[in-house]
């Protein structure tokens, strides 16, 4: 079988340091990536992107580039298409630059495998918004309606008649790089490719946040919260190989993949209590009952078709309070600082995949995992 792995990388010219600093980011992140496909062996890792520069660099590792700055307007759905089309493959993975960072050769090896083993199948490692999935036979791409984008992807295509299986858990599996804090987080880890610790390590961002929830778990049966787009796995994982206490408020999975946050449906009862409480008092209650916050802001910045910027979001979840620019979220922002508890402000990520990571570390520090997991393959 022939089997191609691709890249999509691409977006605006930078506006701003901090834009400057996020897309220099996720091109050493892109590179790493496409390096670690090209040594899984298969037949050919293409990158799909608008920046040429790092065209250049990817095609020095021995990938193929398509680009994609003749498409006006960008249309992710259709470019994917084009692309896969253009190519000899049986059998496609796909995701995003950024995505899957810490994803390790033997679970690339298992969702080549079982892409081949399965047909007609979509192996993917989310249920609600995929960041990296893998399908056989390819041309199943040409019978969906091209999506915007690829956070209902795997979804389109079990439609299409394509059975749906999961990649097992794990801390590479579930983590994706999309806000500051994920950045900080894959930094803490050490664990990053070479391209991306020399960029990680420039980084001008404090990492006192980050590592102070980290240290919260390292603590035997502290009290944590976690807010946002909380999933099963992770739960599930704390209860297996942690001696910790969760409290769990989890809303809006699957807000962006099923357009909620696009269409302004978003309803938080998070959110709706910052409202009635002010978030000064919100974080006051959390403090006496938590040792520790991790907050999925986007739900609650999204709350009854709020809309917030990624510039302030991003600085929300910087604590650069002067920069931001709408009132609630700075006025939300200060309150998360003046916490007398460690509270770290970001995304999905945050509850999901950079928890999991975070959550390995105290396991290690601990002496190792409570109980064994066993792996196998889950289809839906």
């Amino acid at each position: 079988m022939h089997r191609a792995a691709v890249i999509f990388e691409g977006g605006e010219s930078p506006q701003n340091e901090l834009q400057e600093t996020i897309t220099g980011l996720r091109h050493a992140i892109t590179l790493d990536t496409l390096e670690k496909y090209i040594a899984a062996g298969l037949d050919e890792v293409v990158l799909a992107t608008n920046y040429p520069a790092l065209a250049t660099a990817a095609e020095r590792l021995g990938a193929r580039t398509f680009d994609t700055r003749d498409a006006r307007p960008f249309h992710f759905g259709r470019t994917l298409q084009r692309v896969i089309g253009e190519l000899d493959a049986e059998g496609i993975l796909y995701c995003s630059g950024a995505a899957l960072p810490l994803i390790s050769q033997p679970e690339i090896a298992w969702i080549l495998e079982t892409m081949e083993k399965y047909p007609p199948c979509v192996v993917v490692n989310n249920l609600q918004s995929v960041d990296l999935l893998a399908w056989n036979p390819a041309d199943y791409i040409q019978r969906i309606e091209p999506p915007n984008s690829d956070n209902f992807l795997g979804w389109l295509l079990k439609e299409a008649g394509m059975e749906k299986i999961l990649i097992p858990n794990s801390a590479g599996i579930h983590f994706d790089l999309d806000t500051p804090t994920d950045f900080l987080i894959l930094a803490l880890s050490g664990k990053a490719g070479p391209r991306s610790l020399a960029a990680l390590k420039a980084l001008p961002w404090s990492t006192e946040p980050v590592n102070r929830v980290a240290n919260v778990l390292e603590t035997d049966l502290p009290e944590v919260a976690l807010i946002g787009r909380v999933g099963t796995p992770i739960i599930d994982h704390f209860n297996r190989n942690l001696r910790v206490r969760l409290r769990v408020i989890s809303e809006e999975r699957g807000m962006k993949a099923l357009r909620r946050e696009e269409e302004g449906k978003v309803v938080s009862i998070v959110g709706d209590m910052i409202d009635q409480m002010g978030p000064r008092q919100f974080f006051r209650h959390l403090e006496s009952i938590c040792q520790a916050v991790f907050f999925d802001t986007r739900v609650a910045f999204a709350n009854r078709g709020r809309r917030v910027s990624d510039w302030d979001r991003y600085h929300s979840d910087l604590g650069r309070v002067d920069l931001i620019e709408d009132r609630w979220v700075r006025e939300f922002t200060e309150a998360a600082l003046e916490c007398r508890i460690p509270v770290l402000l970001g995304g999905h990520s945050i509850v999901s995949g950079g928890l999991w990571i975070l959550a390995d570390r105290a396991i290690a520090a601990r002496g190792g995992p409570r109980v064994s997991q066993a792996k196998g393959t889950a289809k839906v």
